[in-house]
């Protein structure tokens, strides 16, 4: 007989804060604050692909739809977001379904968290 193990995932989103800084003093506060508005959003409908492509096994386009994300969280800052969407890359590559359903919804689960945090009005300036 197998055992089971539980997992209680722990994982904390959260925004780099020299990225954010940058990006209002480079492009003012209210253009950094749409930027970030409008990269939120456009992880959110990606996140809904990225579910449908990973349910209905279409890993080119779920390693597409993943890859997309990268760059745009690496703008607002989200850091663990594109490290963690590089391991879920890497295990689209390998072939491996174990680490890819782990590392895919660690990805999912961190980024709901960040827009999550933007949607209660949490105050993301620095």
């Amino acid at each position: 007989m197998q055992r089971i193990s539980v997992l209680h995932p722990r994982d904390t989103a959260y925004f780099d804060e020299d990225t954010l800084d940058d990006l209002s003093r480079d492009l003012g506060p209210l253009v950094a604050e749409n930027i970030l508005c409008r990269a939120l959003e456009d992880i959110a409908v990606r996140f809904v692909q990225i579910r449908d492509d990973y349910a209905n096994g279409e890993y080119v386009a779920l390693r597409k739809s993943v890859h997309a994300v990268i760059p745009i969280a690496a703008q607002i800052g989200l850091t663990g977001l594109v490290q963690i969407g590089s391991d879920v890359v890497t295990n689209i590559d390998r072939g491996d379904p174990v680490a890819l359903a782990a590392t895919l919804f660690r990805f999912l689960r961190w980024g709901e968290t960040a827009i999550a945090c933007a949607d209660m009005g949490s105050d993301l300036s620095l």
